[in-house]
């Protein structure tokens, strides 16, 4: 009854806080200067008609705002879009109307979701051993070294990195590797290594702390007293009681790489979440603008579960409730 109860309380507390960022943002769109007719160039084609013939233009802005239903109060257009994307229902854009959102999620998300999937896989694979490494050569130049780098590794936002990279293996490694497109696996080499080397510094940083933090524990020092060989106490009762706190880190990280890949994704020409979102935003399209914000809240608050329900995996002392 425990979890369950837990769950429920979290179920409810995810959809309460997704309904407020909801009404957040699309009131922020919706009051912020400029709109769509603004902010594309069908807004100079409507200035040419305006002055053309300007009932007819006013005529097509009433039709398109019934269309979209933004000339309902803004009350209602709130409650509207929280009923919409809490039921899938994301309806078209302004930008691309023949096409529903859902469609053009369907074949972009993936993409993001590989690239983040393989950014916290290479930060888990590298960072690990070097927060390992790191604690059991604590105090030495060794460590650090790997502190130093994986300072410097989180001091650098992902997009200078994959500005660095176009231009490494854009001018002066060119053929080693794809600087731009996707559809080959080593499209995504250089997007999820830029990526990924900042999670690499975080994990490092924090497996090592969690560790030496895990070898000061009473139960360690008794095995150590009982005669206990040195790496099974690392590996198996040290590196278990720190990997709850490396949960605490790869959960939100993952849900955070995938909002990080729209700045990478721009840069290497990736048709991922960042070919829909940044457009989005330039253009004032409120119906994908407020899809993908929906949909990269609820995944960070859906990895924040699992990482509650992870801590209960690996630490039976942990209760949920």
């Amino acid at each position: 009854m425990g979890v369950v109860r837990f769950l429920v309380k979290r179920v409810v507390s995810i959809i309460i806080t997704t309904a407020a960022i909801i009404a957040v943002g699309y009131s922020l769109m919706r009051l912020a200067p400029g709109s769509y007719f603004s902010s594309t160039t069908i807004g100079s084609q409507m200035g040419q008609l305006a002055v053309q013939n300007p009932r007819l233009a006013e005529q097509y802005e009433h039709m398109f705002e019934a269309r979209y239903g933004l000339n309902e109060p803004m009350w209602k257009q709130i409650f509207g879009y929280i009923w919409h994307l809490f039921t899938f229902n994301f309806g078209n854009s302004f930008e691309n109307p023949s096409a529903p959102i859902i469609t053009q999620l369907r074949s972009a998300f993936p993409i993001s979701f590989e690239l983040a999937f393989g950014a916290v896989l290479l930060a888990v694979l590298v960072g690990i051993p070097l927060g390992v490494l790191a604690a059991l050569k604590r105090n030495t130049w060794i460590d650090q070294m790997l502190t130093t780098l994986s300072l410097m590794g989180n001091a650098v936002p992902s997009f200078v990195l994959a500005v660095f990279m176009v231009l490494l293996f854009g001018v002066w490694w060119q053929g080693v590797l794809p600087i731009n497109g996707w559809g080959q696996w080593q499209d995504a080499v250089l997007p999820i290594i830029a990526l990924g080397l900042g999670n690499v510094g975080s994990i490092t940083r924090y497996m090592r702390s969690s560790l030496i933090e895990a070898l000061r524990q009473d139960h360690i020092r008794t095995a150590e007293a009982k005669g206990v060989k040195y790496w099974p106490i690392i590996f198996k009762h040290a590196m278990r009681n720190s990997m709850t706190a490396l949960i605490t880190v790869v959960g939100p990280m993952f849900a955070f790489s995938v909002v990080n890949t729209i700045f990478v994704e721009q840069i290497f020409s990736i048709p991922g979440m960042g070919s829909l979102m940044a457009p989005a935003f330039q253009a004032d399209d409120y119906p994908l603008a407020m899809a993908e914000i929906y949909i990269l809240c609820l995944l960070v608050m859906v990895m924040n579960l699992l990482v509650d329900l992870g801590y209960a995996v690996f630490d039976p002392r942990v209760k949920l409730e």
